[in-house]
């Protein structure tokens, strides 16, 4: 008995995409070389990644901040900033000498007088042992110190970082070796983490495209195809975005390379194994090599073409995000999944074309049939597929998965958006070990204090006034300890620091309880903003106008930015998605049930990466940007998935009536979908192999939403609620039947 499966039925395709794949296949040998040759060129006339800069306080928090222009005010006022982003911080539990404790501040005198040799001048020093009383409730006395350091505007970031790491050296002392920590120390730790981890994503992803594509095709041939297809889009891509990066002003960080050639390999591998997959099942039905490369072309190119658009204006709505990090990160990994798009549709027809049935060497035998396993997971398939196209079954399908969905969207309320340049990082990092001394020794506000500035005509010579107001501000229960104006706890020639000179201003340093970049440092930055022009007041200075600067004041703007930015960006994704979507299908109701249950599904993933990160990452917060980028990328990618079952059932409606096509087209598709699912969901998994928060977060808020999109929403939800709603899915038109149905 044969076993070689029926021919496939004839699929309707426009005549353009006849001629492309026509083209394509019949022009192998000449497509292929001409996409070398582009790669070539790519790599070796246009920038690479790494001439892109480093991300940096201005990248990652928004522009034109009150707290940015409250710092801005008090340079201008006082003549200078009290907002280190860099300490100094050494710990002994068993105490600091007195001798080592005068070491530490003669040094900090030292270099805050352009005395220490090897350090810009303008380079300041602020030193703070805690025996000076600086946090009244911290637990311990005389064994931290922390010297807040300050450069040169015109010194980078990575710069100031080595001169405090040479600080540190010098400030050493037996027993408490310092290091440095802070929002740029953090953030440049993050960063060569991400250096360091890049080549084992890489590793790690192709070595899982091409496991998951050989066992699926039972082929080496098909994903040596793959890789090399994104191998090539890997050179032209990186290259362009490069180019257009500095050509448009997009000010992208390279820190994003690994969210880049992840998406990268991902996209082409997804879309290699519905062009491979396509032919195989062509050329087990006994199609000619080219017929089968040039059918399974024309069959999915408009739906591949359709969800690339989708995926990449998608993430093109990014660009109307506040911070500029996320504003760059969106356009680049759009440029990327075109560039991946087109060479996809070009290279790996040609190659299918030219290599023929070699294509899926050494699986694919003459006269064979589907495996047995494929023939049991067809079957089950085609089961799931009845139950949701029928009457009685769609009903209760739609209704448990839009309760289990609902469920782990319950676990929003856990989420809590905070920055997290220090605690991002792994508990033994120089940085985050740093800034836990600092937390132990004081408390763990100081190593990112606030300044607040206070304005009132003739405020600085009010002492008695100030006196009051700074033990108010001291009281507060989210204030772990000031130093300003008026306070005994600093040396009389210090205290003009904190005083302007005409006297009509005056500032204070405060150490908040929590963590500076914390949810729970935001939350104290705003109760203490409130409570402020109160305790003004009743200390006497009524009309006194106050302003908070400072990494929390910053943070706290930044998260409420990010929020409104998910309400605007997220609308502006689906409506992107809702109009690309209505062209190709013609329809209004088809799309909305899409991108409705598309966003189920991404609010049931971002609730389960909430108690991902408090279960497993022992972190209360999620990085500010995560949820916006991974919303966007999940709904594009949810939609792109959805397209291909729903072009499917969609095609297949022209020749049945409506549950008939979901039953035909739901398991034709299912098989390659799911697979690509699966390299793509596991491709994005390797990014939590570099061990920082903010990766690790949206490895598995990717993974998750890719798996729940997949065998859930597609799976599931989708066939049961086109079943559900009927033929009003078609609606503002109509079904177009080829043949009449029986």
């Amino acid at each position: 008995m044969s076993l070689r499966q029926p021919p496939p039925e004839p699929v309707k395709t426009g005549l353009p995409s006849r001629i492309f794949a026509r083209l394509v296949v019949a022009l192998g040998w000449l497509v292929v070389p001409a996409v070398c040759v582009g790669a070539f060129l790519a790599w070796h006339s246009l920038p690479g990644i790494s001439t892109l800069p480093e991300s940096g306080v201005n990248a990652l928090l928004p522009e034109g901040t009150a707290a940015g222009r409250a710092e801005q005010e008090a340079t201008r006022l006082f003549g200078s900033a009290l907002l280190p982003r860099i300490a100094v911080v050494q710990r002994n539990p068993r105490g600091l000498t007195v001798e080592q404790q005068r070491r530490i501040i003669s040094l900090a005198i030292r270099l805050d007088r352009d005395k220490l040799s090897g350090f810009p001048v303008g380079s300041r020093a602020l030193p703070y042992v805690n025996t000076l009383g600086l946090v009244p409730g911290a637990r311990e006395r005389g064994t931290t110190a922390i010297t807040y350091l300050g450069f040169p505007p015109d010194v980078s970031p990575r710069e100031q970082n080595t001169l405090a790491a040479h600080y540190a050296d010098a400030v050493s002392v037996p027993g408490a070796r310092a290091h440095q920590t802070g929002f740029i120390p953090g953030s440049i730790e993050q960063s060569d983490e991400i250096d360091n981890g890049l080549f084992w994503v890489e590793f790690a992803t192709i070595l899982l495209i091409a496991t998951i594509l050989g066992l699926y095709l039972r082929s080496v041939v098909a994903p040596l195809v793959t890789l090399v297809a994104a191998g090539l889009a890997y050179l032209i891509a990186i290259h362009v975005m490069s180019y257009l990066a500095d050509a448009l002003g997009l000010h992208v960080q390279h820190e994003v390379e690994p969210i880049v050639v992840v998406l990268l390999l991902a996209i082409v591998t997804d879309y290699s194994v519905f062009l491979l997959s396509g032919m195989l099942g062509r050329l087990r039905a006994g199609e000619s090599p080219r017929r089968a490369a040039r059918n399974a072309t024309a069959e999915v190119l408009p739906i591949i073409i359709t969800a690339g658009l989708l995926i990449a204006a998608g993430l093109a709505t990014l660009r109307l995000a506040s911070v500029g990090f996320v504003r760059a990160l969106g356009p680049a990994m759009a440029i990327v999944v075109l560039i991946s798009l087109g060479i996809s549709i070009l290279f790996v027809p040609a190659a299918m074309g030219i290599l023929g049935r070699l294509t899926f060497w050494p699986g694919l035998v003459e006269g064979e049939g589907e495996p047995v396993l494929s023939r049991i997971g067809a079957r089950m398939r085609r089961a799931v597929a009845r139950g949701t196209s029928h009457a009685l079954g769609a009903p209760p399908t739609l209704i448990a998965t839009t309760a289990v969905l609902a469920i782990c969207a319950a676990g929003l309320v856990h989420v809590h958006l905070a920055l997290t340049p220090v605690r991002g990082l792994a508990p033994d990092a120089p940085a985050a070990e740093a800034a836990s001394q600092a937390g132990a020794g004081f408390a763990a506000g100081i190593v990112a204090p606030t300044e607040l500035i206070v304005r009132a005509q003739g405020i600085g010579h009010r002492q008695a006034a100030l006196k009051r107001f700074g033990r108010s501000l001291r009281a507060q229960p989210e204030v772990a300890g000031v130093i300003g104006a008026a306070l005994p706890v600093l040396p009389r020639r210090v205290q003009v620091a904190f005083r302007s000179p005409n006297g009509d201003a005056v500032r204070y340093f405060i150490a908040l309880r929590h963590h500076p970049y914390s949810s729970d440092g935001i939350d104290d930055i705003r109760r203490l903003k409130t409570a402020v022009p109160a305790l003004l007041d009743r200390s006497g200075f009524p009309h006194a106008q106050a302003s908070f600067a400072g990494d929390t004041a910053l943070a706290a703007e930044t998260t409420e930015m990010i929020t409104d930015d998910l309400v605007y960006v997220g609308l502006a994704a689906c409506l992107v998605n809702l109009v690309l979507l209505a062209l190709f299908l013609r329809s209004l109701v088809a799309p909305l049930l899409l991108v409705g249950a598309s966003l189920l599904g991404i609010a049931a993933t971002l609730g389960l990466t909430a108690l991902f990160q408090r279960a497993v990452l022992g972190a209360p917060d999620i990085t500010y940007y995560v949820p916006l980028a991974v919303g966007v990328l999940l709904l594009s990618l949810g939609t792109d998935y959805n397209l291909f079952i729903v072009g499917r059932i969609w095609q297949e409606a022209g020749r049945h009536d409506l549950p008939s096509a979901i039953r035909i087209a739901v398991p034709r598709a299912s098989r390659a979908i799911s697979i690509a699912a699966l390299a793509l969901a596991l491709s994005f998994a390797t990014l939590a192999i570099i061990p920082i928060d903010p990766f690790r977060s949206f490895a598995f808020a990717v993974c998750a939403g890719v798996i729940i999109d997949a065998f859930v929403v597609r799976t599931l939800m989708i066939p049961a609620l086109l079943s559900v709603v009927g033929e009003k899915s078609w609606w503002p038109g109509r079904r177009s039947i080829e043949t009449e149905v029986a």
